[in-house]
């Protein structure tokens, strides 16, 4: 077989089924074997910017677990995909970007003299869990494998893949090497696991602190009943957010909201399982953890890295779990008098717009993808997410433009599930672009673009910190209805929050790409003010 060919049947015997990307001179031979051996297997997605392509291959791999692919030429398009590179690496998403490159006899020479010249290897290896390059043909089948081992071991993350133009055309005898399983880790050592056991037995009020790793094992049944038989209440990081049904009367949301603070300062027993103590979850790592503090994860290198723990487990993040629910005593009600006038405080905060009114329309199994916008951040502590992979946001990277070519990743993974795209002004104009990419292939993404006409909260982190003065965060907008309509989308503009919720339901009937524009440069103070890292993170008290 030709290597492109061989590429091409790796990607499928990896489970891959679909593409995102853009063709171009080093990487038309790849496409031409994707054509010939692809079809009707694997879907490929053209973009319009390949800033899109790793990010639609996110959206489609945090939605489903599986890994989300794109293809690129080398340089100017391996960069402008590095975005996606650099989200999934640190929120932890396998993605895997391929990319074409000059011939092998070229490699010698200067990449800054090359046409789309980039080391490619070097700019990538800070932020990928394995980047390769296939020198021969026989080489591809095993580049390919490594980098699935990589996104399918562990915590997942990104990699890339760099194939010459003679490899892709050359031809030879190889082996396809069968799809890679995610391993089963090693049971837990019996004495960590007692020494947990045993402290978790001496709380009155133990406090379960959860992370996406329990995403990645697959443990999310055997966390929720964990938690129910200490009767522990559940905070989660950013990018946990639904691994536990956020109705369950356990869960708290977010580990830095009002509930989730409040529960910190009542716990006796800190029960931390795969969470990754990010800057932004811990607030640059000021949050005080409580003791006895247990960190359990599948990575030994994760214990006490972050913070000093009393007692660390170290295991297959499921295995852990069944022990632990086995031979942990049923937890008392003990929390009740803690947290219930603690939940009436939180609920009687003035109602939010729009985000408040989503889920009056929307069924439990809906998809968010939220981008980097005032409302968007009131999302992790007061919209409540049910199922697993559900809310997709760039939660440590935190890369303006994410949401709307994610929704569309996830979109294509679940063609029949409702994706909602709630996006700022700044945030959406990033990506409209990919609204032709929508109208191509009929991608029914329902967007809303919350229109404020500034970078609201770089406009209040301004007001704050530079004694009043701002500076370049007014924005200059089209007319965002006028823009989709031009695309062929169906298109609707908001003026009185009152009408969204019918404007809404008459999108989704649409059945294609929409958008709804909610007018509100009248609220841009009281925006600014809902923004609870500007306000000191206290019950939010603005009102609309």
């Amino acid at each position: 077989m030709r290597g492109g060919d061989i590429l091409i049947e790796c990607l499928k015997a990896q489970g891959v089924t679909a593409v995102f990307g853009m063709p171009g001179t080093q990487n038309i031979q790849i496409y031409d074997a994707l054509l010939r051996r692809g079809a009707g297997q694997i879907d490929h997605y053209l973009v319009r910017h390949e800033y899109a392509a790793t990010q639609m291959a996110d959206g489609f791999a945090r939605s489903t677990g599986e890994v989300g692919v794109a293809i690129t030429v080398p340089g100017p398009g391996a960069s402008n995909a590095s975005t996606g590179i650099l989200e999934a690496f640190t929120d932890r998403s396998p993605v895997l970007l391929i990319t074409g490159q000059s011939h092998t006899e070229l490699y010698s020479k200067s990449p800054d003299k090359m046409f789309h010249g980039l080391d490619q290897m070097r700019f990538f290896e800070s932020f990928t869990k394995y980047c390769a390059i296939a020198h021969t043909v026989a080489e591809i089948p095993s580049v390919v494998e490594n980098a699935f081992k990589a996104m399918r071991t562990g915590r997942p993350g990104p990699t890339v893949l760099e194939f010459p133009m003679d490899v892709v055309t050359g031809e030879g005898d190889v082996r396809i090497p069968p799809r890679v399983e995610r391993p089963v880790g090693d049971y837990p050592d019996d004495a960590s696991l007692r020494d947990a056991v045993e402290t978790i037995r001496k709380a009155k009020r133990p406090l379960i602190f959860a992370g996406s790793a329990v995403f990645h094992a697959n443990a999310q049944n055997e966390l929720r009943l964990l938690a129910e038989k200490l009767n522990a209440p559940v905070i989660v990081t950013r990018c946990a957010k639904g691994v536990l049904p956020e109705d369950h009367p356990l869960a708290l949301q977010i580990c830095y909201g009002y509930l989730g603070k409040q529960a910190l300062q009542h716990t006796d027993c800190l029960i931390g399982i795969g969470p990754r103590f990010t800057s932004i979850d811990t607030r640059s790592w000021s949050l005080q953890l409580p003791q006895p503090f247990i960190q359990i994860d599948e990575d030994a290198n994760e214990i006490g890295r972050e913070y000093p723990c009393d007692f660390g487990v170290v295991g297959d993040l499921r295995l852990t779990l069944q022990a632990l629910i086995e031979d942990v005593a049923r937890g008392e009600d003990n929390w009740d008098a803690v947290l219930t006038p603690l939940r009436t405080e939180f609920n009687a905060q003035p109602s939010l717009p729009i985000i408040h009114e989503l889920q009056d329309v929307l069924p439990r199994e809906t998809i968010y993808a939220i981008d980097v916008h005032a409302l968007g951040y009131a999302s992790f502590a007061e919209f409540p997410i049910y199922e697993p992979r559900t809310f997709l946001y760039p939660n440590i990277g935190v890369a303006l433009g994410h949401a709307f070519p994610a929704a569309l990743g996830a979109k294509i993974a679940h063609p029949n599930r409702p994706v909602i795209c709630f996006s700022g002004d700044g945030g959406f104009l990033m990506g409209a672009v990919e609204m032709a990419t929508a109208m191509k292939y009929g991608i029914n993404v329902v967007s809303i673009v919350i229109n404020d006409g500034a970078l609201s909260a770089i406009k209040g982190s301004q007001l704050k910190g530079c004694e009043g003065r701002t500076i370049d965060t007014d924005l200059q907008n089209p007319d965002f209805v006028q823009l989709a309509a031009a695309f062929g989308a169906y298109a609707r503009k908001v003026e009185n929050v009152a009408d969204f919720k019918p404007t809404l339901r008459d999108a989704l009937a649409a059945e294609k790409p929409a958008l709804i524009e909610v007018m509100m440069q009248d609220k841009q103070a009281e925006i600014i003010g809902s923004i609870g890292w500007l306000q000191g993170d206290g019950l939010r008290k603005s009102t609309w």
